[in-house]
């Protein structure tokens, strides 16, 4: 298929006048391909080839200072988006599916050996274990005990009382912490509220638990 006349000299009338090819396809839609057959016989004169180099290093100065910037602009909207969609995807749990998700948890993070233990530093998923250790268990705030391991330059006082709020759980409940020695190969990247477990000494419960979770395995 033929361009039509019209396009053809509009683009190189643009061309004689030192524009680039992107600003000509800005004015006249037709393919690059096109703009730069129909130009190649155009001579530009010095001085538009001097603007023309001014205006790519400018552009590259932009690219430079906001092209990461609307990368990560860009990268942030999509992961929003894909936040947005998995939330569409989960809908509020049954009671059922609560028993399941904590006995997942429970496998994952619970004490396979001594009574009923859930050790973690992550606040909602402590938070989490302690509602489904109450409603799916029918344990009472009462019964559980807690106790922190942390390190001996933290406040154990102000720890205690953060998880505490938590977990709903009396700071009366809360054991003698375990102070981790500095300079003896233990990490050094010091959690900020520590670690905590929270614990519920019933061997009978540890094995329903575990029972659960054995039976989810079969059965999935």
């Amino acid at each position: 298929m033929k361009p039509k006349l019209n396009e053809k000299r509009i683009v190189q009338h643009f061309r004689k006048q030192g524009l680039s090819y992107d600003e000509i396809l800005q004015k006249v839609p037709v393919a690059k391909s096109s703009v730069s057959l129909w130009c190649q016989g155009i001579k530009l004169t010095p001085k538009q080839k001097h603007i023309l180099k001014k205006r790519w290093i400018e552009n590259l100065r932009k690219l430079a200072k906001f092209g990461p910037r609307a990368i990560k602009v860009g990268r942030e909207r999509k992961i929003n988006k894909i936040r947005e969609a998995a939330r569409q995807e989960i809908h509020p749990l049954t009671p059922y599916e609560f028993k399941i998700a904590g006995a997942m948890l429970y496998w994952a993070e619970g004490s396979k050996n001594e009574g009923v233990e859930v050790t973690n530093s992550d606040p909602k998923l402590i938070k989490f274990m302690v509602r489904w250790l109450k409603e799916t268990c029918g344990i009472t705030s009462e019964r559980l005990s807690a106790r922190l391991n942390i390190h001996a330059n933290q406040n154990d006082k102000k720890i205690k009382k953060y998880w505490s709020k938590v977990t709903n759980i009396p700071l009366s409940q809360f054991g003698k912490s375990y102070i981790k020695p500095e300079g003896t190969g233990h990490r050094k990247n010091i959690l900020h509220n520590g670690v905590i477990k929270v614990k519920f000494r019933n061997e009978d419960l540890r094995h329903r638990i575990m029972t659960w979770v054995k039976t989810i395995y079969q059965k999935s």
